[in-house]
């Protein structure tokens, strides 16, 4: 028997059970979806897709690359045609589900306009020294080495310790209320940091560090870490600034709903979605028709994985789309 998505998505039950049946996937209720959508302007495609200076792109670590660095790798790329980076997300990634997916990435080297794709991607495991600051309640005693501005560390350090005190509190204002993180949040010592040279690994030279007002008791240590590596590979477009318009336009709006044979039901859902308030369409589980017809024209439905695979929110973010002669960017948040 076969068994469509809608079917398979309308199975779950409405107490959050996993349901199966013959020819169905097996899924647990979904207890609420938010769509969300905006317009998305393209009479000039700019950043996230095409960014002025690819330098600024931050490393996945807390210590980025040199600027030098980059534009080194940048050279590469256009001189040879690929290059080889770790840890640098030239091409960006969106959220999808529990996984990412690459975004349109596109590049202007000396007057000409670049696609840039991935060519290969490898995940590796890598020994490196990691360094961390803890928040401690107790006053240190009087005869513990305790650091403090201006820290007498050399450059390379002083960053290392800088982005550990800002670990700490991530996602707050300064250094203010409860840290963001349960778990120690560690700085990792990458290829450009020399951890051979660093006097905070393996032992720092201090006990506590004392800043603003608060104290911390530093940590070092030897990890293995997973370092995704990337080949960047790039294909010429064109020199004219209307050629590249057009290229890019037809790369980044994946679909045409409006030759999807959409219901006037998932219509409305599209249309709740984009309206000036709130900007988002919810339900709750299980998903109606509408949603499901909506999400399958999004190509969001296909990827929709059993509720038992999510732990906690997902986002399925950036599908663009030509909708009611229009350019829209459509989320999907999945809240188990």
């Amino acid at each position: 028997m076969t068994c469509s998505r809608r079917r398979a998505l309308q199975l779950l039950g409405a107490a959050g059970a996993t349901v199966s049946t013959a020819g169905c996937l097996s899924f647990g209720g979904l207890s609420s979806y938010a769509l969300l959508g905006d317009e998305e302007d393209l009479s000039s495609i700019g950043r996230p897709y095409l960014w002025p200076d690819p330098t600024e792109i931050d490393a996945v670590t807390r210590v980025d690359f040199a600027t030098e660095t980059k534009a080194a790798w940048l050279s590469e790329l256009s001189e040879t045609g690929s290059v080889t980076v770790r840890q640098w997300p030239l091409v960006g990634r969106d959220a999808w589900g529990t996984e990412t997916r690459p975004r349109p990435t596109f590049l202007r080297r000396d007057g000409t306009f670049y696609e840039v794709r991935i060519s290969e991607e490898r995940i590796l495991e890598l020994e490196r020294w990691h360094f961390a600051v803890e928040r401690v309640d107790e006053t240190p005693p009087d005869d513990a080495t305790v650091a403090r501005p201006p820290f007498d560390l050399s450059a390379q350090d002083e960053r290392v310790l800088d982005a550990a005190l800002e670990a700490v509190y991530a996602g707050n204002d300064g250094f203010l209320g409860t840290p963001e993180f349960d778990e120690l949040q560690t700085v990792e010592y990458h290829h450009e940091l020399d951890a051979a040279a660093s006097a905070l690994v393996p032992s720092p030279p201090f006990a506590f560090v004392e800043y603003e007002g608060e104290y911390f008791r530093p940590v070092a240590e030897r990890r293995t870490v997973v370092v995704p590596e990337w080949t960047y590979a790039v294909s010429e477009i064109a020199d004219e600034r209307s050629r590249f318009e057009e290229h890019a336009r037809e790369a980044i709006v994946g679909r045409d709903l409006d030759d999807a044979g959409l219901s006037d039901a998932a219509q409305d859902v599209l249309d709740d979605a984009i309206a000036e308030e709130p900007r988002r369409y919810e339900e709750g589980d299980p998903p109606s028709d509408a949603l499901v017809d909506a999400l399958d024209a999004l190509g969001i439905a296909a990827d929709l994985r059993p509720i038992g695979e999510y732990d906690d929110r997902v986002d399925f973010r950036n599908v663009v789309v030509d909708y009611r002669d229009g350019v829209y960017r459509f989320d999907l948040i999945v809240t188990p």
